[in-house]
C-alpha cells in the first residue's frame, strides 16, 4: 500500500494580495511533481536521452554500513571477522582476492574458496553461493568476500534479497578488488 501525504502550506507574501502555496509528498511514492513530470516528457519525447539512477547504489550504501556494523561488533570481541570468497568462474577457477581479505584484516579459513559457473543468474540455485549463506547461518563465517555485487547477482531486486539475508543473520558482504599482481598469477 502506498501513503501519500499532501500538505498545503499559506505563506506572507511580500506583497499584499499576492499569495504562494507549496505542496509537498513523501519522498519515494513517485506521486510529486517531478516523478509526474518525468513521466509526461518520457511519454511524449520517447526519444530523449534520459539519465537514470544506478539501482545499486543506495544498495552499496546499505551494504557498506552493514559491513561495518557487523565488522565492528566481531572486532569488538577481539576477533577478526571470518570470511567465505566467492566468486563466479569460467573454467573452475578459484577466487584470487584473498590477499585483499588478508590485508583487511579479515580471516579465510581454509576450504572456504566458492565458486559456481558463470552464466546461471539466480544465487539461490547456484551450489557455491548456496554453501556460502549456509557458512554464514551456521557461525562459520562471519561474511563473504566477493570481486563485484554482480556476481552475486545482475539483477538489483536478487541482489537486494540477498544483502537483506545477510543482515538478518548477522553477515556480511564485502566487496574488493584484487590487486593487480594478484590478477597475474
Amino acid at each position: 500500500m502506498t501513503v501519500k501525504r499532501s500538505m498545503t502550506v499559506t505563506h506572507t507574501p511580500a506583497k499584499p494580495g499576492a499569495m504562494m502555496r507549496q505542496s509537498a509528498v513523501v519522498r519515494g511514492t513517485g506521486h510529486g511533481w517531478m516523478d509526474r513530470e518525468r513521466a509526461f516528457v518520457a511519454e511524449v519525447h520517447p526519444g530523449k536521452i534520459r539519465v537514470e539512477t544506478d539501482p545499486y547504489a543506495p544498495l552499496e550504501a546499505a551494504r557498506r554500513d552493514n559491513l561495518e556494523r557487523i565488522a565492528g561488533r566481531v572486532r569488538a570481541s577481539s576477533r577478526m571477522p571470518r570470511v567465505c570468497l566467492y566468486a563466479l568462474s569460467v573454467g573452475g577457477q578459484e577466487p584470487r582476492h584473498s590477499l585483499v581479505a588478508v590485508r583487511q584484516s579479515w580471516q579465510v579459513g581454509v576450504g572456504q574458496s566458492y565458486s559456481d559457473h558463470h552464466g546461471t543468474t539466480d544465487p539461490l540455485v547456484r551450489p557455491g553461493w548456496c554453501t556460502v549463506r549456509q557458512q554464514i547461518r551456521a557461525g562459520y563465517a562471519d561474511g563473504v568476500v566477493v570481486i563485484t555485487p554482480f556476481v552475486i547477482s545482475p539483477h538489483a531486486s536478487e541482489y537486494k534479497q540477498q544483502l537483506e539475508w545477510f543482515a538478518e543473520h548477522f553477515g556480511f558482504i564485502a566487496v574488493v578488488a584484487p590487486d593487480a599482481e594478484v590478477g597475474r598469477r
